[in-house]
């Protein structure tokens, strides 16, 4: 083999090397985002599902000492009270 032969394979086998390394960065990276994005997610969901917990629990709580009397009370309180089981909230 010749030295110019030899230095095109050398300089291809470092491209494909650094090719291969920047893709592995970037596939790892992605991951790494995808998974904190989805930590925020989760945690944006817990944070509003605790807000929802404390006025569903108050209307719970209201409607269980004094029920409703009509129709649409009664469904209300009910929604209320699933939703309110629904959110697992105590």
């Amino acid at each position: 083999m010749t030295t110019k032969a030899i230095r095109v394979w050398y300089a291809m086998t470092v491209t494909f090397a650094v090719t291969v390394a920047f893709a592995a960065a970037s596939v790892l990276y992605a991951n790494e985002r995808a998974e904190r994005s989805e930590r925020r997610a989760e945690q944006i969901d817990r944070e509003s599902n605790r807000r929802w917990c404390a006025l569903l629990a108050t209307y719970d709580d209201a409607y269980q000492d004094s029920p409703p009397v009509t129709d649409t009370g009664r469904t209300l309180a009910t929604e209320v009270s699933r939703l309110r089981t629904q959110f697992g909230c105590d």
